[in-house]
């Protein structure tokens, strides 16, 4: 039963997807040929848009200079995403800088921009401000002796 409903599952999801050549096709032509020669060859043969599966993975991809053009500017949020692999996915905090991607990719770069600009990035000023601290930290070290109370 459960087989059943993951095949019929499985079988819509793969009609909205690119075609592609069969999962053993695939494997056996990795180590064979150059992966230059099996991607000329897999384009003339689905066309420049289709879909390899590596693993449980689909890898949707657009071969040719038009069919990345079209892709990267009438759906830029369709090939924005990456793969990312259950390894690493363990090791990282999944809301992180690392390995964001979407709208969180989105806000965290957002986020950085503006609090990189608040600190005075791409300003002249910041030199000075930084410079004048500095001396200010100078002088207490100088006005201590190296007697510094650090209070946490």
């Amino acid at each position: 039963m459960v087989g059943a409903l993951l095949s019929t599952v499985r079988k819509l999801w793969t009609q909205l997807q690119p075609p592609c050549p069969s999962c053993v096709l695939t494997t056996f032509w990795l180590h064979l040929l150059s992966w230059s020669t099996q991607m000329e060859l897999l384009a003339e043969t689905y066309g420049n848009i289709y879909t390899l599966w590596f693993g449980w993975t689909p890898v949707i991809i657009l071969n040719g200079f038009q069919a990345v053009k079209d892709g990267m500017t009438t759906h830029p949020e369709d090939v924005s995403g990456r793969m990312v692999s259950p390894f690493f996915r363990a090791l990282v905090i999944p809301s992180g800088i690392i390995l964001a991607s979407g709208h969180h990719w989105k806000h965290s770069r957002r986020f950085s921009l503006v609090t990189l600009r608040n600190l005075g990035l791409g300003k002249k000023s910041l030199e000075a401000w930084i410079q004048e601290e500095a001396c200010c930290l100078i002088e207490v070290f100088a006005r201590e002796r190296g007697e510094i109370q650090i209070h946490m």
